[in-house]
């Protein structure tokens, strides 16, 4: 008993030893914009490191479906932090202006998919009682240009930030974001694709890949997906053919007895201890 003590009381003290204390509060943002595009109004989440100081340039990581995501990263960028496990990043959430669920699912469904598909829009909006003019999808290129155009120079502008940016999402945003892989353009270099609807969007990431074109890609990619889900085999052959592109680095993580609802708080944590580690 005495030997298991010790040990439990090592690993304690290593454990606090490498922690890091901050004697600042998190500060955090609320930027409401409002689009020239498309006249919608995005909230636009900030989170900056205890140390931040405008000295220092510090990438970007943006995190869609902010609308239930940014309160869980916020926290758990906190963590990480405390228990340097992460270096310091810029924490940027994008969500719409939805106050419930329902706004929320529906916004979502246009922003978040390239491809336009007039009868998921119609089946789903019928199964789940939208009311007109119902699901609208293919708004994927227009969000893409709110970002690139307005939202990232938005907080360019506004904080000390480098070229560095990484982006992830969860479910449609998790698609959303593989699809931003072939974007060709460089604007962003990681990546977190966390149970991205594949199946459910009629598997059109993979002709969006064999669109690209190229032999190079930048990209450091978390893929994740919950045990407890359908899509584990796609995942893996769209990692594994992602395989023969030049610069392109991947770790890939299945969520053990989670379930696509359940697996949120584990994933946004886990995307940011991969994509920010203190290891490289």
């Amino acid at each position: 008993m005495k030997f298991s003590l010790s040990i439990i009381l090592l690993f304690a003290c290593v454990s606090l030893g490498n922690a890091q204390w901050s004697t600042a509060p998190m500060h955090t943002d609320e930027i409401n914009l409002t689009s020239a595009i498309n006249h919608r109004t995005y909230k636009i989440s900030v989170a900056l490191p205890t140390t931040y100081t405008k000295e220092k340039k510090y990438p970007v990581f943006y995190l869609l479906d902010g609308y239930y995501a940014f309160p869980i990263a916020k926290e758990a960028m906190k963590a990480l932090k405390m228990g340097n496990l992460v270096h310091d990043f810029i924490l940027v959430s994008i969500a719409g202006d939805e106050k419930t669920d329902y706004e929320w699912l529906v916004k979502r469904w246009t922003d978040y998919t390239f491809t336009y598909r007039a009868r998921k829009d119609s089946t789903f909006s019928n199964m789940w009682n939208i009311k007109s003019p119902g699901l609208v999808s293919g708004g994927g290129e227009t969000f893409y240009q709110i970002i690139k155009n307005e939202i990232i120079p938005m907080i360019d502008s506004k904080y000390s930030t480098n070229n560095e940016r990484g982006i992830s999402g969860h479910s449609l945003s998790g698609l959303y974001v593989a699809n931003l892989l072939f974007k060709r353009d460089g604007l962003f270099t990681k990546f977190g694709i966390n149970s991205p609807s594949f199946l459910f969007w009629d598997n059109d990431i993979f002709q969006a890949e064999a669109n690209y074109g190229q032999t190079n890609l930048n990209a450091k990619v978390f893929f994740s997906i919950a045990e407890l889900e359908d899509g584990l085999d796609n995942l893996l052959k769209f990692e594994a053919g992602l395989k023969k592109y030049q610069g392109f680095n991947s770790t890939f993580v299945l969520f053990k007895d989670e379930t696509h609802n359940s697996v949120g708080p584990a994933m946004i944590s886990r995307t940011m201890r991969v994509l920010y580690s203190n290891k490289n």
